[in-house]
């Protein structure tokens, strides 16, 4: 693909996206305010959730209700499920469905210890049976795209992702994403193109590629080197939900300019009013001191400004603080 523009429309079982990238779910941020911003700065083909519980679904947790709004503004959505057990995977499914999700994903890869404690995420890959009678409970459920995630492998003793990933298929996936790293790798270790290939050389089904991904060389790199239908984009999107924009803008060759500084604490202090109707003023500024790490990176002043924004109480000291930081 290097001669061309590897970002186009894809459709996966029906559903046609404008392009080729996705946003992947990210805990404790891919939230809808997360995504409308992404959607509006950005325009992906595909946005995700953060992760939901099926088990914690089926009980009728309220504390669910958060992770399953959408909005009539957003693009597609694809719900990222996670669990062990086929029946609240399957009851979960038909929530999403219900909930308005465009595709279903099933969580695979996550290494958080919590999470693998409960047999799920990425210990799942530790038995590709296992899986294959999760996808075949879900796919029983809904008629939409289902999705898979998976990293190379579980540990570094056991790199098995063309293995799950021909079972998943086999049991209805639609498409699968493999991030390049296994699960016991931090961010810092290379991603694995030759093993995200070997998945794309394995299965019959569209393969995106995740890791590391975050302007048009990285991601013009994974179509290269993975030889991957798709990318999906994580990390990059923290604090610079306009991220889509400049890999769609240099994969069709052409240049990006970023936002301005006050560009960019527009968009945080947009990213907090969002975050306000969801879930409260104070719990939106709590969640801005988190927040304001990624969108103040771009500037020297950064640390003084993180500093002070665990001072703010209010959104007047936010609009404040950011009045007086993000100047050109």
């Amino acid at each position: 693909m290097s001669g061309g523009n590897p970002v186009g429309p894809i459709a996966i079982r029906g559903l046609t996206l404008a392009n080729n990238l996705a946003q992947a779910p990210l805990a404790g941020y891919s939230s809808l305010p997360f995504r409308l911003l992404v959607w509006r700065m950005g325009g992906p083909g595909l946005c995700a959730t953060e992760m939901i519980a099926a088990n914690s679904v089926r009980q009728g947790s309220p504390n669910q209700e958060r992770y399953l709004a959408i909005s009539p503004e957003e693009g597609p959505v694809q719900f990222q499920l996670w669990g062990a057990n086929p029946e609240a995977l399957a009851f979960a499914t038909r929530v999403a469905v219900e909930r308005g999700a465009r595709a279903v994903d099933l969580n695979c890869g996550c290494p958080v210890r919590k999470v693998r404690a409960a047999g799920a995420g990425s210990k799942l890959m530790e038995d590709p049976p296992l899986v294959g009678r999760l996808v075949r409970a879900m796919r029983g459920s809904a008629d939409l795209p289902l999705s898979v995630k998976i990293r190379i492998g579980p540990s570094p003793r056991l790199i098995n992702a063309a293995e799950v990933a021909r079972v998943a298929a086999g049991e209805g996936a639609d498409w699968i994403t493999v991030h390049g790293r296994h699960a016991g790798e931090s961010y810092a270790a290379p991603i694995r193109y030759d093993e995200i290939r070997k998945v794309v050389e394995a299965v019959k089904v569209p393969v995106f590629g995740n890791g590391d991904v975050r302007d048009g060389a990285t991601a013009r790199k994974m179509f290269d080197q993975a030889g991957v239908a798709g990318a999906m984009v994580g990390r990059a999107c923290l604090g610079a939900p306009w991220a889509f924009a400049r890999i769609k803008a240099e994969c069709a060759g052409g240049a990006y300019a970023p936002p301005t500084l006050p560009g960019i604490g527009r968009a945080l202090l947009e990213h907090h009013d969002l975050l306000a109707e969801l879930i409260g003023g104070d719990r939106a500024i709590r969640h801005c001191r988190k927040l304001g790490a990624f969108y103040s990176k771009a500037f020297a002043g950064a640390r003084g400004f993180r500093g002070k924004l665990d001072l703010c109480r209010t959104r007047g000291d936010l609009a404040g603080l950011i009045a007086e930081h993000f100047r050109d």
